[in-house]
């Protein structure tokens, strides 16, 4: 396999026909045909919600293995490799968004306020709280405005998600836990650290320099970085290498190229450097990080 499976929904390549800008799948009905398990893949432009009702499941994203229990949420954004090893018994939903729905819910003022909400995998344990009580009733009236369509649907879908979203914001907890900046007071258009990232997708293979990024931004390379700072407690380099480090470990974790292969199909023109970067980056050279991984998958 030389690359993570990428799809619309799991197994499909291309989208069907009905709302094209949200899905709903019923885990219970949907799951037995897998026999429980979605493999590790991703989705390009599509944001995914896993609502845990009854059971548990065993997930697996970027290098983390975790069992979740029923109640949690999950919050898996577009690009993001993950998969899924449920029990039989389990119950829920699966909603995939299309990332420009989902993004045009908000505001750029309000994407400022919680940067990190469509960028980050997160999760939200069962907590016995108001807002968390607000989320489960949000959820339900989602899943009836989508199963019994009426006019406004997508207004009143939007107004669901965006609800649901905010509060996953104040409850849910970074999944890879990134250091983001906890003041809330931003000064900085988030538009901008949003061009940014999407730049980083397009050229990173390229290992282009924090000037070329500033440059093609229209701004300077301390501005770039005061931006990356504000919403992430990183500087620009960081973020740069944190990707790269990112599509390393999918590679090696979910493909069966070589550490040599990874290493050129990441833009790194010798494998001994791409080694050594992993291994400043990481605090284990990528062949010991694989085999580890290996060993707790099996």
């Amino acid at each position: 396999m030389h690359d993570v499976p990428h799809y619309f929904l799991y197994g499909k390549t291309t989208p069907d026909t009905t709302p094209d800008y949200l899905a709903l799948t019923v885990l219970q009905e949907s799951l037995p045909k897998h026999n429980w398990e979605i493999h590790p893949h991703r989705h390009d432009q599509l944001h995914q919600l896993l609502i845990l009702e009854e059971g548990s499941v065993l997930t697996q994203i970027r290098d983390r293995h975790h069992e979740e229990q029923a109640g949690c949420i999950l919050s898996i954004p577009a690009r993001e490799v993950h998969g899924f090893n449920h029990q039989p018994s389990v119950k829920g939903y699966l909603f995939t968004i299309t990332e420009a729905f989902l993004k045009g819910l908000f505001a750029e003022s309000e994407r400022q306020v919680f940067p990190f909400l469509l960028t980050e995998p997160l999760i939200l344990e069962p907590t016995d709280t108001s807002d968390y009580q607000a989320i489960r009733y949000a959820v339900a009236q989602l899943v009836h405005e989508y199963q019994q369509p009426r006019m406004g649907q997508s207004v009143m879908i939007g107004t669901y998600l965006k609800l649901i979203f905010i509060l996953l914001g104040r409850l849910a907890k970074p999944l890879i836990a990134p250091a983001l900046a906890t003041d809330k007071n931003y000064d900085s258009k988030v538009t901008s650290y949003e061009r940014f990232l999407a730049l980083l997708e397009q050229h990173y293979i390229k290992h282009w320099s924090v000037g070329q990024y500033a440059s093609l931004l229209g701004l300077t390379e301390n501005r770039l970085n005061r931006l990356c700072q504000r919403y992430t407690g990183q500087n620009a380099l960081q973020i740069v290498h944190g990707l790269l480090i990112t599509e390393a470990k999918r590679k090696l974790i979910y493909t069966g190229l070589s550490i040599s292969e990874v290493a050129y199909d990441l833009g790194f023109k010798d494998p001994a450097y791409f080694s050594r970067f992993f291994t400043k980056q990481c605090g284990e050279a990528p062949g010991a990080f694989k085999k580890r991984l290996n060993v707790q998958s099996s």
